[in-house]
């Protein structure tokens, strides 16, 4: 079965900040979690290389609009990847 793009955020943010993926919730907020500004800005860029797309924000603005695991799942709908094979 495929990873959904939610699987691949969680999993992304559980690396990130060394936990389990099955502890990070979508709805829980960032930083609860543990992320840090510039923990967001490697997600981002790990979501980049994931997708091969370019998410065109910059720290400022992500740390400011990014807040939940919902809002960069979110992100990831909003730039079509539901359903998208990662690295295409």
């Amino acid at each position: 079965m495929a990873e959904t793009l939610s699987d691949v955020l969680r999993r992304v943010i559980a690396k990130q900040i060394q936990a389990d993926p099955a502890t990070v919730d979508e709805g829980a907020a960032l930083d609860d979690l543990g992320v840090t500004s510039l923990d967001l800005v490697e997600i981002i860029m790990t979501i980049e290389d994931e997708y091969n797309v370019d998410i065109p924000v910059d720290s400022v603005e992500a740390w400011k609009r990014y807040k939940t695991v919902d809002d960069l799942i979110e992100l990831g709908r909003s730039l079509g990847l539901e359903g998208r094979r990662r690295g295409a």
